[in-house]
């Protein structure tokens, strides 16, 4: 095994988690900012969503609390709210996505950490500094699995984000690294998730299962609970188990590669440097589906505008894209909103329509709109089997006359290559909560979202979640 690879990832990390110091930067303590807006703008109208809609009698069965559920009234356990909460951040695919772990890392920390934050009564500081211990171990495991855990099936948001939530978790909670280590251990035996869910209500209930099970890992490791040391390496650890036991061969193959640091290794000897809130960054969504679509529809909306394409002129749409990417977008024919999400062809005909997409596009109505489905056959594919960095996403416009207009996107509009701006995020919120017609507090919700002050108490933000 190499150097970098030891037996003690865990208590590294957990010694990490515990110690390191609460003096971020000012860019990180941002970036953090910008991740809360986004991902309460997602949980809002998310919350009148297919999956939070059923999920929320049932939730409300067992039992209340003092955390605060979204757009609704009743109050529940910190784990039962971070369960329907983080439900409703991923319920419209429009929550950010995370690199080095290749998974919806806001949908699953945010919603951890306001409830665990309600029930202890913490304050936005705690929230904001929790979330970027959270995502650096979220992010460090990630490295050390991806990218061969994430196309080989497993639903990251639901494994390794379990793991993320509870380092996030155990940090609000002050847990001493002995402690922490046991929640961070604890947390990979509630971690799971498979990509046969997508398309389906359970998909955006996995960031609810991850939020809630770090919280519960982190609450039982409080309470004394211990969990088992070698939860990461050896030949029962998460690093096999979920990679396969070609594990060490793999590593191999990502030498020198530049995957979002992905090595296939546990980092014991930086874990703080660099620091993935700012050397990585978050991907911001621009548009309200599976992020595997984001350069396609970036190269497609490009090529309409550059060229003020008549949609009648259009022979054939085709994408050249990674096959992970693609993989991701198996319903080519949805009946379901949730399936049109992971859908190429519907997607890429709805802004080959419109010359735009979204929240509307993934309407009931909308995906059957007979203008659209004429379009879909003209989409078509070649999957390259290349990691993503390796191959940008190509789309080529064919047009009937025999002109054929050509793009790449590398890097999707959102990410740190192309940020969007602090006063689009803002018109993101906005048009988010405009969504959300059954949500009453808007203005109040506004209001506390425009002024983060760490030393403020969350349940004031909380509160203004619920109607």
């Amino acid at each position: 095994m190499p150097d970098s690879v030891t037996s003690s990832a865990l208590e590294a990390y957990a010694t990490w988690v515990a110690e390191s110091p609460r003096d971020w930067p000012e860019e990180a303590m941002h970036i953090a900012r910008r991740s809360l807006i986004d991902t309460i703008a997602c949980m809002v109208p998310g919350a009148f969503d297919s999956a939070p809609s059923k999920l929320w009698p049932v939730v409300q069965t067992w039992g209340r609390g003092s955390a605060r559920a979204v757009a609704r009234r009743d109050c529940l356990s910190a784990p039962g709210a971070a369960l329907f909460n983080g439900t409703c951040a991923h319920a419209l695919d429009f929550d950010d996505n995370f690199d080095p772990a290749k998974a919806h890392a806001s949908a699953v920390l945010v919603p951890a950490l306001l409830a665990l934050a309600d029930d202890e009564d913490a304050n936005i500081g705690d929230v904001l500094d929790g979330y970027i211990v959270g995502l650096q171990i979220m992010g460090l495991v990630g490295q050390a699995v991806n990218p061969f855990h994430r196309s080989r099936g497993w639903h990251a948001t639901g494994t390794l984000g379990a793991i993320g939530a509870a380092a996030g978790s155990a940090r609000l909670l002050r847990l001493p690294s002995a402690e922490a280590a046991h929640a961070i251990s604890l947390s990979t035996s509630v971690a799971g998730g498979f990509m046969s869910q997508f398309g389906s209500d359970t998909k955006p209930i996995h960031a609810g299962l991850a939020a809630s099970g770090g919280v519960q890992a982190a609450l039982m490791a409080r309470g004394g609970i211990t969990a088992g040391r070698d939860t990461f390496e050896g030949p029962t650890g998460l690093r096999v188990l979920m990679v396969g036991p070609d594990v060490d061969e793999l590593a191999e193959g990502m030498e020198g590669k530049a995957e979002h640091g992905q090595t296939m290794l546990f980092n014991t000897s930086s874990i703080g440097e660099p620091l993935h809130v700012t050397a990585h960054g978050l991907k911001v969504k621009r548009f309200p589906n599976c992020g595997s679509l984001h350069r396609s529809l970036d190269g497609l909306l490009a090529l309409l505008d550059e060229y003020d394409v008549d949609t009648a002129a259009v022979e054939r749409v085709h994408v050249r894209a990674p096959a992970a990417h693609l993989r991701n977008l198996m319903h080519e024919n949805p009946r379901t909103p949730a399936e049109a999400k992971f859908s190429l062809e519907y997607s890429m005909a709805a802004a080959l329509f419109a010359g735009e997409i979204g929240l509307g596009d993934y309407e009931p109505d909308a995906i059957h709109r007979p203008e659209v489905r004429a379009l879909m056959p003209l989409i078509t594919k070649d999957y390259i089997e290349k990691l993503e960095s390796e191959f940008p996403t190509e789309v080529h416009l064919h047009f009937k006359d025999g002109r054929t207009v050509s793009t790449s996107i590398a890097m999707p509009v959102g990410s740190k290559a192309h940020p969007m701006s602090d006063e689009q995020l803002w018109q993101k919120l906005k048009t988010c909560l405009a969504a959300a017609g059954e949500f009453s507090s808007s203005e109040t919700l506004l209001a506390e979202l425009a002024d983060l002050d760490p030393s403020k108490p969350s349940r004031q933000l909380t509160a203004a979640l619920q109607t």
